[in-house]
């Protein structure tokens, strides 16, 4: 059976206790939960922390020395609860300092039953974009300051390469050629230029094996299933997991923006198994569902925890999810990620199948 849908839960505020029960019936009337009753401001604050609703109903006057006003300030400062005004007055003083606290709506008494659903919906339906919107925001800015700490530790290690292996190697071929004019007696020139020549090719490897950790040639002059095919190699190799690799029979080649975001899913997909899962078994695959694309890469290791995850994410503690995520809505697809403690882990994307342009 289908789970009931929850009812948004209200806390009303209001220091006339015919009225507040007056509100209470209404609510629950149009489908709300009233979760409870304060007459004052302190009270209010109190129990909005205690009970965390969905949304206050606030009357801005209230007993005691604080007001409605002050109360919802506080509110929506410690715990960024929606507030929503109920007021008798509607003076000009009144609605500048109603502005400065932020509220979610403003509703005059006497009102009708329509009028408040209508106020409580659009404050709802507001506080969960902006609830949304808070998180994408705290995402990008993780991401961003990720994406640049990552730049570095990757330019640091390519110079440091560059520096320690092909200096090394144009240091040697410079000794060489300088030898070969002052020590003319004690090294045939066919020995050092066959020295030269194994120290070229050495360089020339280096190169190579630097370019393609940057990208895979293969990856835009053979397309993703070849580019998919090597990568599940090196990681079998450099590993020992067993990696299986299911594509579709060749056809079209897929457009370049989702063949790189596949690629780069997939990759940092086996690295952190490869760094993290303690799996024995790989599996990826990638199949087409009418016009959408379906990758899984799936393993049999020790799992995680999904809520740590996601954490560790927003904070900025998992680059490479928040990677995924991004190359994902990129293009215009979904990333899901899947895993239990003890019981392995998938990582699914799923996005339009769209080819290369002059393919079709």
């Amino acid at each position: 059976m289908p789970s009931p849908v929850k009812k948004p839960r209200i806390l009303v505020v209001e220091d006339e206790i015919i009225v507040a029960r007056d509100i209470q019936a209404q609510l629950q009337t149009l489908g709300y939960e009233p979760v409870g009753h304060a007459a004052r401001g302190l009270e209010a604050i109190d129990l909005a922390g205690e009970l965390r609703p969905d949304l206050v109903l606030m009357d801005i006057q209230l007993a005691g020395t604080m007001d409605g006003i002050a109360a919802a300030q506080a509110i929506r400062t410690q715990f960024a609860l929606p507030v929503v005004f109920l007021t008798a007055f509607a003076a000009d003083d009144t609605l500048a300092r109603v502005k400065l606290t932020e509220p979610f709506g403003y509703v005059l008494k006497p009102f009708t039953e329509r009028e408040l659903r209508t106020v409580l919906e659009m404050a709802l339906y507001k506080h969960k974009a902006e609830a949304a919107l808070r998180v994408s925001t705290r995402q990008l800015q993780a991401l961003s300051q990720r994406v640049l700490e990552v730049q570095e530790t990757e330019r640091r290690r390519v110079a440091i390469e560059l520096h320690d292996e092909l200096g090394q190697s144009l240091t040697a071929i410079k000794i060489n050629l300088q030898a070969q004019e002052r020590f003319k007696k004690q090294q045939s020139p066919t020995e050092l230029n066959a020295e030269n020549i194994r120290i070229v090719d050495d360089a020339l490897q280096q190169v190579r094996r630097l370019a393609l950790a940057l990208r895979p040639s293969m990856l835009d002059d053979l397309g993703l299933s070849p580019a998919l095919q090597w990568i599940a190699e090196q990681t079998a190799s450099r590993s020992g997991l067993s990696v299986q690799l299911h594509t579709p029979p060749a056809r079209a080649r897929l457009a370049p923006d989702i063949e790189t975001a596949c690629f780069r899913i997939v990759q940092e997909a086996l690295t952190n198994i490869t760094r993290h899962a303690r799996a024995r078994q790989v599996a990826i695959e990638l199949q087409q569902d009418g016009d959408m694309l379906d990758l899984c890469v799936k393993d049999d290791g020790c799992g995680f925890d999904l809520a740590a995850m996601r954490e560790r994410a927003m904070s900025g503690g998992s680059i490479g999810v928040l990677g995924m995520q991004e190359r994902a809505m990129l293009i215009g697809g979904q990333l899901e990620i899947e895993s239990t403690p003890g019981q392995g882990s998938a990582v699914r994307l799923r996005c339009p199948w769209r080819v290369a342009q002059g393919q079709l």
